[in-house]
């Protein structure tokens, strides 16, 4: 991977992190700044699907594996939404929901988990493949 490259996935994974804590952190501050209305469950599960595809750039970086990057990232964000429907339930939304979004994340976790166990029975170059 050229320097470049490394570059853009480290700014655009940064830039990611940032707007999804600000986003989930802060959404009226968010919303105000972005000149639409405040919808504060809509912009804390937008701020977690940010910070996912950030932790998966990032990830990216040291583990070359699509499979394994991306299972992991949408394990991440599964885990994330699925807080955001507890700490959330106050706005709406289904009793059920949480439990749902979170077994979508085990099912991946565990898939990535198994992906990283056949990483490291295989030797490199043909784990490309």
């Amino acid at each position: 991977m050229t320097i470049a490259v490394r570059a853009a996935v480290v700014i655009t994974a940064a830039s990611l992190a940032v707007l999804g804590i600000w986003m989930w952190a802060w959404p009226d501050s968010f919303a105000d700044y972005v000149a639409f209305p405040v919808h504060v469950h809509f912009l804390h599960d937008m701020g977690v699907f940010h910070i996912g595809l950030a932790i998966a750039l990032f990830l990216s970086l040291a583990q070359r594996d699509s499979i394994f990057v991306l299972l992991t990232g949408f394990t991440a964000i599964c885990l994330m939404h699925a807080g955001n429907h507890l700490m959330d339930h106050d706005l709406g939304g289904t009793a059920n929901a949480p439990y749902i979004i979170a077994v979508q994340g085990l099912i991946s976790g565990v898939g990535a988990w198994w992906r990283l166990r056949e990483l490291r029975k295989v030797p490199l170059a043909q784990a490309r493949r």
